[in-house]
């Protein structure tokens, strides 16, 4: 690895100037917060819950809807969050500390019910308090009207309590028919509040959410990336102020996420694994993230003034580039 060159050295401390540098632009937290996402709130994320691809391909027509359709929104498949949470946790998991982690990274939980898996999805979020208010199911009308455990159950919770409810009953044949309806809710629903800001649901002396820690890990990873895991964790220790074994750990979370939800990527080259953005599909759809490409662009700029002078970086730049290329 170059990590050690002396022009690294200059390129993390660019980073690290242009960090610093809206820190002290001024002594409240959240007008610093907004040099580094924009005034507007970060897009929803949804997660979209359906069956199995080879059989139910409804899921798949929904997020490319919502992508050509709608500009305030990011979509993710929830199982790409749920492996990633129950990996990063391991032996200290458990079901009740998953739905707080889905609850706080997404904004809505899209489900379509329609196989045995998303029934039992439904019946399971609908019982986190938190998570249920973020539930938008979609279910077959075809049983709207049956006296069954979930329309008696999780779906009168749902409708009771969740801020994109009620549940929609949907034609699963022509399901694209809700779809004005679906993004109707999510958009004009936009909240413009951000979430808890106390002291045990937030990090740093910013106070950033999950949330927000997802998306600065992904402005460092183009800020200076190619880079380590250690590095980047170097840099919210260091300009963020995340301090204690926990923060260290979650930091690590977040960029495995980042991965996982593929808004980075990563790659193992000549035996150390590196992460990197080499496109951003999955992010500039939604012009609420512009503000962050913008400012990660601006200082990746002057990061690569000095790593263009490392001959090993330039080499691993253009093998990460013909990866899926």
């Amino acid at each position: 690895m170059w990590f050690n060159h002396p022009k690294f050295y200059l390129a993390r401390n660019e980073l690290m100037k242009q960090l610093d540098h809206f820190k002290s632009s001024s002594s409240k937290p959240e007008l610093v917060r907004r040099k580094y996402f924009g005034s507007e709130p970060l897009p929803k994320i949804i997660f979209i819950c359906g069956g199995d691809e080879k059989n139910f391909p409804n899921r798949l027509k929904v997020e490319n809807y919502i992508k050509k359709h709608s500009k305030n929104n990011l979509t993710f498949r929830a199982e790409y969050a749920w492996e990633t949470i129950v990996e990063s946790k391991k032996k200290t998991v458990n079901a009740l500390e998953l739905e707080d982690w889905l609850a706080d990274f997404s904004d809505v939980v899209l489900i379509l019910v329609e196989s045995f898996g998303t029934v039992a999805e439904l019946g399971a979020f609908s019982m986190g308090p938190d998570l249920r208010k973020k539930l938008l199911p979609i279910l077959n009308k075809k049983f709207e009207k049956d006296e069954s455990f979930i329309n008696t159950g999780p779906v009168r919770w749902v409708n009771n309590d969740s801020k994109y409810g009620p549940c929609i009953h949907a034609d699963f044949d022509s399901i694209l028919t809700c779809m004005p309806d679906v993004l109707e809710r999510v958009d004009v629903r936009r909240s413009k509040i951000y979430a808890s800001r106390s002291e045990e649901e937030t990090y740093g002396e910013l106070k950033f959410t999950r949330k927000e820690m997802l998306f600065l890990v992904v402005l460092v990873i183009i800020s200076i990336g190619p880079v380590s895991e250690d590095v980047v964790v170097s840099v919210f220790k260091e300009a963020f102020n995340i301090k204690g074994k926990s923060g260290v750990d979650d930091i690590e979370f977040f960029i495995s996420l980042s991965v996982a939800l593929k808004m980075t990527k990563k790659a193992m080259i000549e035996d150390d694994l590196y992460y990197f953005c080499k496109d951003y599909n999955n992010l500039k759809n939604s012009i609420a993230v512009e503000p962050l490409l913008n400012l990660s662009q601006s200082i990746r700029s002057r990061c690569l003034s000095h790593l263009v002078y490392i001959k090993d970086y330039i080499n691993t730049l253009e093998a990460v580039h013909k990866i899926d290329s």
